[in-house]
């Protein structure tokens, strides 16, 4: 065993006390080391460590603890994990980056504006009292689960507050980038586990909360760590949330540099994958709710390993605070509750059994996802969009009470004005099936050729960045949600509506043309429907640079609605389609905008919905059948929007006319 000795200060004393004790000094230092000699020699490297006081000639105390062995030392050396974090651009408020690495749990320690707390009852939302506003490690030690650390900021209104606060220290300070290494045998078991245990100063996810705890741990067929130094791990596992994924030493998905191993830190949440991915949370085996991405750019972190003990010897121990029982962080009701340290975890006390129980694989997105609206990127926004509106409505629930019922009154306002139309769309889908299921089957083979294409494109290096500063305007998302859903949807705006709009009017005349001949009927009108969207839109953008204009490009928007129809049943050209457009949709404006509104939602829904109950419903969790039949659901119910508009357009027309097809 080595000895680590370290004196801590105490208040002076009378002079007859001090000289007694330095005479009591001489003897008592030498006898303690000659002690700690023999102890080493009598116990093994992995003793539990003991904590050992002696006087001091000085009025000092002395004060020995075990600390990690060479061997020990050399075991977390040498598989100290290599951690990627996601890295976009240098904006440190932008959530799209990662905002906090794994480091030293000294830095929230001995800072005056990070307060130890108790709570007098034990709930969150009770009083609280504080304890100490510079808290040490010695100040945590056996503190009961009502403590907890408070950090500058609150986690239901983050805002930018911790994101700075932790860039500000990186920038000024010499933050250490670790991993606290924990080699420990579970009782009764033949596998020794070596856990590399990582701390960050904030989860900035679904569920923010301050402090987060994550975890990558090894075994070894072995009783030691001299013994696990001559032989290769038998597998790992890598923590994620309350559970985690394991792989077998030289599995596929396992990365290694240097023979260290490569963990993919999930952006935000911080969970440990073994891959670069977009992965799925389903509240299962452990794992999150929502969706949490590994994907890069990333910044690359080697942790320098620290051996920690299984159990600190008292107060004095440096490592005293895996004694804490209380939270790291602001304690909270639910999810913003900031977690309990690694000694509260099975996978510490029980690291044979909590690891034999983690899953094999985690659910990820494929990177094929077929066409239409994306079942994933549906769920995944419906999970962040739905934490969202719980996290305000914690803070200022009357508010978000009063928006959900604006919201529902406003649904409700719209299925009743739009469900005469919606009604008649899907009588005259169901009664020509056949015409109209076989029209949007065409979507299918084009539809997976142009998601191919997407796929292939989006990978290319200048176009990601692109997409990125996209995706950081809500209004651009939710517009395409409403209008397009996705380049797939805008391909069936573009070459199945004018066949269905074709159809529709051979139908009002007695007829039912077959999918082919609506197909080859409405392809000379794609032109012209296209040349008259784009000259609509460039109209809608010259109003929206305005600002003032805003309102106007709206309106533009809404009167554009029946240009295919204006096409198709009028002969129009360009021109006279927009204007056409525009006079039926002023007889009743309402009614268009919220009819296209209830149709769109439908139509670009209703795969993803579906989709969803597959995935939450079938044990297996197909992802790619998921996506399959989220795609083919839209192409068949694609229809139903051109059929519903086309009803709509010949009852509002304000001269009656002979619905003649082009």
């Amino acid at each position: 065993m080595r000895v680590n000795v370290s004196y801590n200060a105490h208040r002076r004393r009378p002079a007859e006390s001090r000289t007694s004790r330095s005479r009591l000094s001489a003897f008592a230092i030498p006898l303690a080391i000659v002690l700690g000699l023999l102890l080493s020699e009598a116990s093994p490297a992995r003793a539990e460590p003991a904590l050992t006081s002696g006087g001091s000639n000085s009025g000092m105390q002395v004060v020995m603890y075990q600390q990690a062995s060479d061997a020990e030392q050399e075991l977390a050396d040498r598989y100290a994990p290599v951690v990627y974090l996601r890295q976009i651009n240098s904006d440190i408020c932008d959530t799209e980056n990662e905002g906090f690495d794994p480091i030293a749990v000294d830095f929230v320690l001995g800072r005056e504006e990070i307060s130890l707390r108790v709570s007098e009852s034990g709930d969150p939302a009770g009083p609280m009292q504080t304890v100490t506003d510079v808290p040490a490690a010695s100040d945590l030690h056996s503190r009961d689960s009502a403590h907890f650390l408070d950090f500058p900021g609150t986690p239901v209104r983050p805002g930018c507050v911790y994101r700075q606060y932790y860039a500000d220290r990186l920038a000024n300070e010499d933050v250490q980038h670790v991993a606290y290494a924990h080699i420990y045998q579970e009782p009764g078991t033949d596998e020794l586990a070596l856990q590399y245990w990582m701390f960050y100063y904030f989860n900035d996810w679904n569920n923010d909360h301050e402090g987060d705890w994550e975890m990558v741990m090894f075994f070894f067929d072995a009783d030691s760590a001299e013994e696990a130094l001559s032989q290769e791990p038998t597998r790992l596992v890598y923590a994620q949330h309350g559970g985690g994924e394991r792989a077998d030493w030289g599995d596929e998905k396992l990365s290694l540099e240097d023979g260290r191993p490569v963990v993919y830190s999930a952006r935000g949440a911080h969970a440990s994958f073994f891959e670069q991915r977009v992965y799925l949370g389903l509240v299962e085996n452990g794992t999150g709710f929502g969706c949490e991405t590994t994907v890069g750019p990333h910044r690359r972190l080697a942790l320098d390993a620290i051996v920690v003990p299984h159990e600190p010897t008292g107060p004095d121990d440096p490592f005293a605070w895996l004694a804490f029982e209380g939270r790291w962080g602001e304690m909270r009701r639910s999810e913003w509750n900031g977690p309990t340290g690694p000694n509260d975890k099975t996978s510490w006390t029980q690291p044979v059994t909590w690891g034999d129980g983690v899953r094999d694989t985690s659910l990820y997105v494929p990177v094929f996802e077929g066409f239409g609206q994306s079942p994933i990127d549906f769920f995944c926004g419906m999970i962040s969009g739905g934490s969202t509106v719980l996290t305000a409505f914690t803070r200022t629930p009357m508010l978000i009470l009063g928006i959900l019922g604006a919201v529902v009154v406003v649904a409700s306002w719209a299925l009743t004005t739009a469900s005469q139309t919606v009604r008649q769309a899907f009588r005259f889908y169901r009664k020509y099936i056949r015409t109209f299921a076989l029209i949007g089957a065409l979507l299918i083979p084009a539809g997976y050729v142009i998601a191919l294409a997407q796929t292939l494109l989006f990978r290319i290096p200048p176009i990601d960045p692109l997409l990125n500063m996209m995706e950081r305007f809500p209004g651009v998302r939710i517009l395409i949600l409403l209008t397009l859903g996705s380049v797939q949807a805008a391909l069936a705006l573009i070459f199945i509506s004018p066949a269905v709009i074709w159809a529709m009017g051979q139908i009002r005349q007695g007829r039912t043309p077959g999918a082919i001949e609506s197909f080859r009927a409405g392809v000379p009108a794609i032109l012209p429907v296209l040349l008259a969207r784009v000259k609509v839109a460039l109209r809608i953008v010259l109003y929206a640079l305005t600002i003032v204009g805003i309102p106007w490009a709206l309106l533009r928007f809404a009167r554009a609605f029946y240009i295919p129809q204006a096409v198709i049943y009028e002969a129009d050209d360009r021109e006279e389609a927009i204007h056409d457009s525009e006079r039926v949709a002023n007889v009743n404006l309402r009614r268009t905008v919220l009819t296209q509104f209830v149709l769109s939602v439908v139509t670009l829904l209703t795969g993803p919905i579906l989709a969803i109950f597959l995935l939450l419903a079938i044990p297996s969790r197909p992802v790619d059948l998921v996506n399959y039949v989220s795609s083919i659901v839209f192409a068949f119910i694609y229809p139903l929007s051109a059929i519903g508009m086309s009803l709509l357009y010949n009852e509002l027309r304000p001269t009656v006319r002979t619905v003649e097809p082009a």
